[in-house]
């Protein structure tokens, strides 16, 4: 057979593509890849045979002996591996579709990890049973480990944060030390910060942190502003984002001004794109 492989969007290729390219290579099938996602496009059109994927069908699912196979690293060309050491969660976010994709919590093979480099697509890493047993893995073998997905800060504790200091852990392009997390909750203030507290406690610096915001869920922008404060004034390096691509224009404006780093620059009542629209009278103040 000839196989073609359609990468349409997405900084990282495609789990499922990589499996579906080792499973007909070993049928000696003729695979071609394409990624088109680096291309910028305002509207594509195509015509389909097969389309999967969360966003298209939240059942849909590879077949067990495709989901069982290692990716073709090869094909795509890329030197780190990328997997799963577990899947589902233990938590049931009303944000968050994991629950109901993958179900409840547990662990999966790990012998899809081939190079020293690996990008975890864990849903909650620090939920496993496993979890001592596989940082251990990653330290022993001096792997570098990007937690893509981010950690689950509820769940650290002194020895997570301890064992967490002692591992390689990298950024998405694996140039910059970064650990991720995220605080989705404004009640969850109190156990972030001690979060927070225990990681530094540990040795691990400020400005390896990364916390993911989730705003336009259930909080106002006050709250919203408040949690990004708070991080930034501990050193700590914040990200928005907006839930399900929200439109509310001061949000999205917000996202942008924290993301790229306008916030060093200026105040948010200053930022031009948002302020130049007389809507700066609005804006929270430091």
């Amino acid at each position: 057979m000839k196989v073609g492989l359609i990468q349409i969007d997405g900084k990282m290729p495609n789990l499922a593509l990589m499996k579906l390219a080792q499973w007909h290579r070993a049928k000696g099938d003729d695979i071609t890849v394409l990624d088109i996602s680096n291309f910028s496009f305002d509207r594509i059109y195509g015509s389909k045979i097969f389309m999967g994927g969360s966003g298209y069908d939240l059942k849909q699912k590879l077949p067990r002996e495709i989901e069982l196979q290692v990716p073709d690293y090869e094909k795509f060309n890329i030197d780190y591996s990328i997997g799963f050491t577990s899947r589902g969660c233990i938590r049931d976010c009303g944000f968050c579709i994991v629950k109901e994709k993958e179900g409840d919590f547990k662990d999966v093979d790990m012998s899809w990890i081939k190079h020293s480099k690996v990008i975890l697509l864990d849903n909650n890493f620090l939920a496993s049973p496993k979890w001592k047993e596989k940082l251990q893995h990653f330290i022993d073998n001096n792997l570098k480990i990007s937690f893509n997905q981010g950690l689950d800060i509820r769940l650290i504790t002194k020895e997570k944060a301890e064992r967490l200091a002692k591992t390689k852990y990298y950024d998405l392009k694996f140039n910059t030390r970064r650990l991720y997390f995220a605080w989705d909750n404004i009640k969850d203030e109190e156990i972030v910060l001690r979060g927070i507290k225990i990681l530094l406690d540990a040795g691990i610096k400020p400005y390896h942190l990364m916390f993911y915001v989730l705003v336009g869920f259930d909080t106002t922008f006050e709250q919203d502003y408040h949690r990004f404060e708070i991080l930034d004034k501990l050193g700590v390096k914040p990200f928005i984002m907006l839930y399900n691509r929200c439109k509310e224009r001061k949000l999205r404006h917000f996202a942008r001004w924290v993301n790229k780093l306008y916030y060093q620059l200026c105040k948010f009542e200053d930022y031009k794109p948002y302020a130049k629209k007389g809507e700066a009278e609005n804006a929270t103040k430091p």
